[in-house]
């Protein structure tokens, strides 16, 4: 039996050191004496394997597989977006390093930039105005409605529908507040400082296509357009926090489209008021009665509201297109609490409100 062992630990380390030697020579220099000069371009927002499948395109690193093993093994190096000035003469290691160390070819500068899920594209054109304004012409001011008029201008919405394959015409509807609401796919990004506002829209539609492609054949089978999927699933984002209760919002929903009754969602009334919802501003009942179309108290306005009232993320997507097999009909989402209460009557309902005190 020791024998066996000892064999076995020997063939491990043999296979372990085999590997350590695969990547020392893989992410070795490629050619010694070529010190022909290469214009390298991490692009804001490149992946491990992006930059490496880029590399090996390049032609300045030997193996793939071993330059994939060693970036991800060296984790810690800072991969600053930019432009770099390589040749072959250099190690992998050499050239994470001088991507760590932004030793850039240009003077370009990359910098994050946050956009949270659940939030409006006022709260995004805010993100932007200040980033327009720090790194930008500092003798003119941009402020939040100077970018909101910029990317909702209709001709240049007319653009991106042409560019996108997500958008239509639906966007264009007079009584949708924000064209783009609902489509500015939420994620930290690194842009240049230089970046123009719309640049740094097309790249996060360019996020979204990527997010929304892989999901073609579930929002064809849904019946629901993209718009309406969104739609949703901006609802699912503001009422819900875990997967499990976004699956079920979705549920309700669908449930009370079918049933031909309002959604009566909060969340709705307040993006028609153009006011936040927080733990300090209580519903006001008066909205029930606001003409929006996003409005879904308001009884005249049944199913889905006419747009987006929010950013949503891709879990409360997935969740538009995956609802629960439950049977609830009624939900109440504590606000203080981010707890979701489902009851499937009215009676369950009211009881949950006693019960909660409301």
């Amino acid at each position: 039996m020791k024998k066996y062992l000892i064999i076995g630990l020997s063939a491990l380390a043999a296979l372990i050191i085999a590997g350590i030697i695969f990547v020392i020579i893989g992410t070795g220099a490629v050619n010694k004496k070529d010190k022909t000069q290469v214009l390298f371009t991490i692009n804001a927002g490149d992946s491990r394997t992006t930059i490496i499948n880029n590399l090996n395109k390049a032609g300045l690193i030997k193996n793939k597989l071993a330059g994939t093993i060693y970036i991800n093994i060296n984790r810690g190096k800072n991969l600053q977006a930019a432009t770099y000035e390589l040749n072959r003469t250099m190690s992998l290691k050499e050239i994470l390093n001088k991507f760590d160390k932004g030793e850039k070819y240009d003077n370009r500068v990359a910098v994050t930039l946050k956009f949270v899920p659940g939030k409006r594209i006022t709260s995004y054109a805010e993100t932007i105005a200040s980033f327009v304004n720090e790194y930008q012409d500092p003798a003119v001011e941009v402020t939040k409605d100077d970018i909101i008029k910029e990317i909702n201008d209709k001709e240049y919405v007319k653009t991106l529908i042409d560019k996108y394959w997500f958008l239509t015409d639906e966007v264009l509807d007079g009584e949708i507040y924000y064209a783009l609401e609902g489509y500015l796919q939420p994620e930290t990004y690194q842009f240049y400082t230089t970046s123009t506002v719309k640049e740094i829209v097309e790249r996060m539609l360019d996020q979204t296509d990527k997010k929304l492609t892989p999901l073609k054949e579930s929002i064809k089978k849904s019946g629901y357009t993209v718009h309406e999927i969104l739609s949703a699933a901006a609802i699912i984002e503001k009422e819900a926090n875990s997967d499990e209760d976004r699956k079920k919002v979705a549920q309700v929903i669908y449930t009370r489209i079918a049933k031909k009754m309002n959604l009566g969602m909060d969340v709705t009334a307040y993006y028609a008021a153009k006011v936040e919802q927080t733990k300090d501003n209580p519903y006001m009942y008066s909205w029930n009665f606001l003409p929006s179309k996003y409005n879904t108290r308001n009884k005249n306005n049944l199913g889905l509201p006419i747009g987006p009232i929010c950013n949503p993320s891709l879990s409360s997507i997935n969740a538009a297109l995956n609802p629960s097999d439950t049977n609830y009909v009624y939900f109440y989402a504590d606000i203080n609490t981010g707890k979701v209460y489902f009851a499937e009557d009215y009676a369950g309902f009211m009881k949950i409100q006693k019960d909660l005190g409301v």
